[in-house]
């Protein structure tokens, strides 16, 4: 059965944290978030089923900070939770931080300074890449089919060049209403992609910020990044094909055209 704490209202940004055995790293995750610039903020904490020791970390912390709200659901993978926290978010924007990651202290603040003062719907940074012996190096945004300015605003067409970019969603705030309606596969991995793309192909106006404002844990024991395990060409497959049937036609004949240019 799942357990909901009472949201808060009149927030302006929902932050999304999927929990699935992470009590070693949630501690790193929920101390970022807590002590974030911009305080005017929800933290719905999704646990997936997870069997571990992780929602009742989520527990301790609700009595030090009332912003955080645990949720307990069955099983489902991370797309079951995208799709749980689109539906409960009470926020005009939203980002996810994934529980093995953290965010710098202003991250919120920038984001959304440069989301409501250009009405965008997507907006995001450069981040960190972090490893468990304490090596941190920054990952800016890189592509090589498009030079991409940083802190310029691209609109309708302009803005899908940004489907080349990283989908994962480190440092990403996005208007709500671009993420609502998106269906999710359940019990597979990268649906992030699925988040990313479509949202924006919904997206009027996108911004890039070449600042690292999120540190990425990136070779925690099952980070999809590194899984070479055959289950993840199927997941992949899975992704695409949900991607490829949830986007109109016209935007089908957009990204033909966008691969057609590499």
């Amino acid at each position: 059965m799942m357990k909901e704490v009472k949201k808060m209202n009149n927030s302006k940004v929902s932050v999304i944290i999927p929990i699935y055995n992470v009590e070693k790293y949630i501690k790193k995750c929920l101390d970022s978030l807590l002590n974030q610039s911009f305080k005017n903020i929800e933290i719905l904490a999704i646990s997936d089923g997870s069997p571990d020791n992780s929602a009742n970390i989520v527990k301790e912390y609700q009595q030090k900070d009332k912003r955080i709200k645990l949720f307990e659901k069955e099983n489902g993978g991370y797309g079951s939770v995208l799709e749980f926290a689109i539906e409960h978010a009470n926020s005009e924007y939203a980002i996810v931080c994934d529980p093995d990651d953290w965010l710098e202290t202003n991250c919120i603040e920038i984001l959304y300074d440069y989301a409501t003062q250009n009405d965008l719907d997507i907006v995001m940074a450069a981040k960190y890449l972090a490893y468990n012996d304490g090596t941190i190096e920054v990952e800016k945004f890189e592509n090589k089919f498009y030079k991409l300015e940083a802190s310029k605003i691209y609109e309708n067409f302009e803005a899908q060049k940004f489907s080349f970019m990283p989908p994962s969603p480190h440092a990403k705030l996005y208007k709500l209403s671009t993420l609502k309606g998106i269906n999710f596969p359940y019990h597979v991995s990268y649906t992030d992609l699925i988040l990313y793309l479509i949202s924006l192909k919904k997206a009027k106006k996108v911004l890039y910020i070449d600042k690292p404002l999120a540190y990425y844990l990136i070779d925690r024991p099952g980070n999809t990044r590194t899984d070479k395990k055959p289950k993840a060409i199927k997941d992949h497959l899975v992704v695409w094909n949900s991607i490829y049937t949830q986007i109109q036609e016209e935007d089908k004949i957009l990204i033909y055209r966008l691969y057609k240019e590499i």
